[in-house]
């Protein structure tokens, strides 16, 4: 594991796409990584590093390119990487419940709430992952055709709570019985917001999906 770390943030330092994918191929048909670990002891790193490439002395307008080349490398890969994915969600129990994966308004930020997206896949769920920049109204429709049990709503900017809460509001406002997971850098340090813009969920890896699927069997075994 820590000899494809290595590697691979060298090829992402380089800016090397191809690399990069080739290898987290080769290491997931190897065995030598697994999606966990590849998605959060890698690529959630070089996300939340991805500032730290760029030079000191740009200011932050002269660095948006470099943000926006390093984010679609780690797109990519995490495109590459469904296949591996599909091969060992088949491998758990299906629990047969929905959840849709949304960002407020104005949140263009995705990349780690696809990530969750593969991470409930892997745990049984069936996640319906619609993404970046979603409007309340739109997200409410997806909710009317899907009925998930959860919404997951994804915020980085700490300034977009705001549009996270009218979300949450609209949506509770007519579903009831759904639960609010909400995750993201914006709450790593604010977790009192949870509770103030409507969140039910705090969840930001694979164990506490892990543990919401426990959650849920215990539940379902225990309804008359």
């Amino acid at each position: 594991m820590e000899e494809f770390k290595k590697a691979f943030m060298s090829y992402f330092d380089d800016n090397n796409k191809d690399m990069c994918v080739q290898l987290t191929i080769e290491a997931l048909h190897k065995h030598t990584v697994t999606i966990q670990e590849l998605y959060e002891d890698v690529l959630r790193i070089a996300l939340n590093n991805i500032n730290a490439f760029n030079d000191k002395d740009e200011n932050d307008n002269d660095s948006i390119w470099k943000e926006h080349i390093k984010t679609s490398i780690i797109r990519t890969v995490i495109e590459s990487v469904y296949p591996f994915v599909i091969r060992e969600k088949k491998k758990i129990s299906q629990l047969g419940i929905k959840v849709v994966l949304v960002c407020p308004e104005n949140e263009y930020h995705e990349i780690g709430l696809r990530m969750i997206s593969d991470f409930f896949a892997l745990n049984g769920y069936q996640p319906v992952f619609i993404g970046t920049n979603t409007p309340k109204g739109q997200a409410c429709i997806a909710i009317s055709k899907t009925c998930p049990k959860y919404v997951a709503i994804s915020v980085t900017d700490y300034y977009l709570l705001f549009e996270a809460q009218k979300m949450i509001s609209k949506i509770k406002a007519n579903n009831k019985d759904i639960k609010i997971i909400v995750g993201g850098n914006a709450f790593k340090h604010n977790l009192s917001s949870i509770s103030k813009i409507g969140g039910d969920i705090y969840l930001e890896s694979f164990t506490d999906i892990a543990n919401l699927r426990k959650e849920d069997i215990k539940w379902d075994y225990l309804s008359p």
